[in-house]
């Protein structure tokens, strides 16, 4: 399966102050979860093309490469985009498809993943993929789009279900719509132990990005921090992480 994007991370990348970016961020989370039993880690934005997909993947790999077992899930019904940065080893009594593991639709999404989880009408041997390259992660992709997606984010089966995903692995990372447009990642807080808040570098919108920081917070979410992407603090890094407060 082709990768949808040069920005997510090889093993050529893998020594770069890009991929060291990450490595930063994977420690300020660390040191951000002694002790509280952060596990289920749910990944968003205030709008479309912040970079939380990117997000998403990169600090997935930059985890399995320091031997954590890492679940990722694509839980944006909205626009799914993490089955295309990822290559997947197809292997198993289910591989099927272009890529040796799933089936897919004519627009080239995997017709089954999260959506199916959640109904209970496959198991998660069915639509985790191995993630090529990294021996300790899988990808959950979102699968068949419902029509309710917030409220079927929002179910007790969906909570059940990352409570299962938990006991499976270290880590679950899970990417969302953006906040500002829908509420499925509001509804997904319920059901995860942290937040973390991505946007894009540059002074546009910065208000905006406040009040969806304190609607978070106001409701049951736990902010771990703030990835400042395309941040250019300084030559050659990518981006940069703030923890705890927003924005100020």
């Amino acid at each position: 399966m082709p990768r949808d994007s040069s920005m997510v991370l090889t093993g050529t990348t893998l020594q770069t102050p890009y991929a060291e970016a990450y490595r930063s961020l994977r420690a300020n989370i660390n040191f951000a979860t002694i002790g509280v039993g952060v596990r289920a880690i749910l990944v968003t934005s205030g709008a479309s093309g912040e970079g939380k997909s990117t997000t998403v993947a990169n600090l997935a790999i930059v985890l399995a490469h320091a031997g954590r077992r890492v679940i990722v899930v694509d839980a944006d019904f909205r626009r799914p985009r993490l089955h295309q940065l990822f290559t997947t080893n197809g292997h198993g009594p289910h591989a099927q498809g272009v890529d040796g593991f799933w089936q897919r639709s004519e627009e080239g999404r995997p017709t089954a993943g999260l959506s199916a989880l959640i109904a209970g009408t496959a198991t998660f041997a069915e639509v985790a993929a191995p993630v090529e390259g990294c021996d300790n992660m899988w990808l959950i992709p979102a699968g068949v789009i419902p029509s309710n997606p917030s409220e079927l984010l929002g179910s007790p089966q969906t909570r059940a279900l990352i409570l299962d995903l938990r006991d499976r692995t270290d880590v679950v990372l899970l990417d969302s719509p953006p906040c500002s447009l829908y509420a499925d990642a509001l509804e997904l807080t319920k059901a995860t132990d942290g937040v973390l808040y991505v946007l894009k570098s540059g002074p546009q919108g910065l208000v905006d990005h406040l009040r969806i920081v304190r609607q978070l917070q106001q409701g049951s979410a736990r902010l771990l921090g703030i990835v400042m992407n395309q941040a250019e603090a300084s030559a050659g890094h990518y981006g940069g992480y703030r923890g705890g407060a927003p924005l100020g």
